[in-house]
């Protein structure tokens, strides 16, 4: 997050040698309205798939419910790096 925010600032600062970039403010609107989708498909859907192979399984210990939430974890990171990637640079 400290690092979102030191490019951020980076973005937004004004360089004598090129002109300012305007925050294009509706497409940082929808993306803040996807995020609740970006956050929680994978992990909902992950992490049932997970308990339902478990249960299946008769398991004692959740990990493949776990490993289902690390992915979803990892995933989310990936999307979320790729989307914002666009308003950093």
């Amino acid at each position: 997050m400290r690092l979102f925010l030191l490019e951020f600032t980076r973005f937004n600062m004004e360089s004598p040698l090129q002109k300012p970039k305007k925050l294009d403010k509706a497409a940082l609107i929808s993306l803040s309205f996807e995020l609740g989708y970006i956050i929680a498909i994978p992990l909902v859907v992950l992490a049932l798939l997970g308990k339902w192979i478990d249960n299946n399984m008769h398991h004692t210990l959740p990990w493949v419910t776990l490993i289902g939430i690390v992915l979803a974890i990892a995933s989310t990171t990936a999307w979320l790096t790729y989307r914002l990637k666009k308003y950093i640079k």
